[in-house]
């Protein structure tokens, strides 16, 4: 006789029977009984996920007026106390993006390199990768 399989769920829960008709038709009962009393049990029971505190990083706030161009707005992040340490290409965009600003990594990368080769920026080599600070701070 063929065997069959059957998976009663609820939720996340499952259970899975296999056998012969007759067996899984005789066990469905059961089955039930045992999935209700397991989804019972974990409505119960509380759980706690821990979460990792995260380090928001302090973005300065770009007070208005918006920076006209890409550079502008390099320049106000740049020249902040959050600026005096250099920042990677990813934490500019991000703070830019925070404070309302949006470029296409492709731009604001290009207008690091620009600055970095008119002297306006240096570019150093930290072990994320290059990162940003401003030639002459302010």
């Amino acid at each position: 006789m063929a065997e069959f399989e059957l998976e009663l769920r609820r939720g996340d829960i499952y259970i899975r029977i296999k056998g012969a008709p007759n067996d899984i038709s005789e066990g469905i009962d059961e089955a039930l009984d045992l999935l209700e009393k397991a989804a019972e049990k974990l409505k119960e029971k509380k759980i706690e996920i821990k979460v990792a505190p995260t380090m928001a990083p302090e973005v300065p706030q770009i007070a208005p007026p918006t920076p006209a161009t890409c550079r502008d707005a390099i320049l106000k992040l740049l020249s902040t106390d959050w600026g005096k340490t250099p920042k990677t290409l990813g934490d500019i965009i991000e703070a830019m993006e925070i404070n309302g600003i949006y470029y296409p990594k492709a731009r604001v990368a290009s207008e690091l390199l620009s600055m970095t080769r008119t002297g306006m920026a240096r570019r150093l080599r930290t072990k994320a990768g290059f990162a940003y600070i401003l030639a002459k701070p302010p």
